[in-house]
């Protein structure tokens, strides 16, 4: 049985590398006695896998990931036991039978953040987003196995808005997600950077949802169109 689940990371894990957020994973599943199914070979590894890693500093409350499962569990009975075991910052909050058989990772093609930033004065948000959208391209650096190459972000910012109150502001945007289009939210304030010429101090990121497509919408990786 392949089960899908959607887990969020509170501030208090923030900071926890995403091979040790998998690491977690492992343990809580071998502590919760969920048999997982492994790999064969010499070093067996468990059949998780999850859908798009998550950066240092992100906060996020739709993650998800597939588990393949050496018998099968109702949803809710697996939520019950995996969060008995996991520690507090992390918690499972929903759970699907999953059978259409494609890679997690193929299908994500989006993911929508809210960053939270200080406006510096004089700050305009009509202007901000404006500068934004009307651009045709927003060349920015982005950091590759093979060293920084420019990147062209203005294709993969499908939504933008932003709010400021008092001190604060935030951003709430949707960006391309995924293996070839990746643009993770600290890409894409250094882009709005670029555009309104002045540098957007980050308070928090956080990570709302993530998107497959599918008949024109954007929709969330728990749709019954992905399971």
């Amino acid at each position: 049985m392949k089960i899908r689940f959607k887990f969020e990371r509170g501030d208090e894990l923030k900071y926890i590398a995403h091979l040790d957020i998998m690491r977690l994973f492992e343990r809580a599943f071998k502590r919760a006695e969920i048999p997982v199914a492994h790999s064969q070979g010499f070093n067996p590894r468990p059949h998780i896998v999850f859908a798009l890693p998550m950066a240092l500093g992100l906060s996020s409350e739709g993650e998800f990931a597939d588990a393949e499962l050496e018998e099968s569990y109702e949803p809710d009975i697996f939520m019950e036991r995996l969060n008995a075991v996991l520690p507090a910052g992390i918690k499972v909050t929903g759970a699907w039978e999953a059978k259409n058989g494609k890679n997690i990772m193929a299908i994500v093609e989006a993911a929508r953040y809210r960053i939270d930033f200080r406006p510096f004065p004089g700050f305009d948000i009509e202007n901000a987003i404006s500068d934004v959208l009307n651009r045709e391209h927003i060349i920015v650096m982005k950091k590759t196995k093979s060293g920084e190459k420019e990147f062209d972000i203005r294709p993969f910012i499908y939504e933008l808005s932003c709010e400021v109150t008092g001190n604060t502001g935030h951003f709430n945007v949707l960006l391309g997600a995924g293996q070839d289009n990746n643009v993770r939210p600290e890409l894409f304030i250094a882009g709005v950077g670029v555009c309104i010429n002045s540098e957007i101090e980050i308070i928090r990121m956080h990570r709302i949802m993530l998107y497959g497509r599918a008949d024109n919408k954007w929709l969330p990786l728990s749709d019954k169109k992905f399971l």
